[in-house]
């Protein structure tokens, strides 16, 4: 059993690597997509159905954000949003000790990895 097209390219997506132009310039990661155990495989097909519902748990909880002060606008719901932005960056560094490589982005955040395999906060 080999991971597919569509969750090589979502491994790519989640650890901030291009889906453009595959097999040009292999990256490290493009080099050990194809060279997993099947308990990796396992692995990262469970932790790809996470960060898919986590993506979809995301935009429902955008969809409930409700306005708690009229003067200085607080939401309803932030803490919730963060805490699933908190969960997909794990999931995303469990990714990224599977393959041995560092993210080039934090896809749960605004900016590129800061510190660690993920960048905190």
């Amino acid at each position: 059993m080999a991971l597919t097209a569509a969750q090589k390219s979502s491994c790519r997506t989640y650890l901030g690597y291009s889906d453009i132009g595959q097999g040009g310039s292999a990256t490290p990661l493009d080099n050990r997509l194809d060279s997993l155990s099947a308990s990796a495989e396992t692995q990262v097909t469970t932790i790809l159905a996470r960060l898919v519902t986590i993506e979809a748990d995301l935009v429902l909880a955008w969809d409930r954000q409700k306005v708690l002060k009229a003067e200085e606008v607080t939401l309803a719901g932030e803490g919730e949003i963060r805490a699933l932005k908190n969960e997909g960056r794990r999931f995303c560094r469990q990714l990224a000790i599977i393959f041995g490589v560092e993210p080039r982005s934090d896809a749960f955040g605004a900016g590129m990895a800061t510190s660690g395999p993920l960048g905190r906060g």
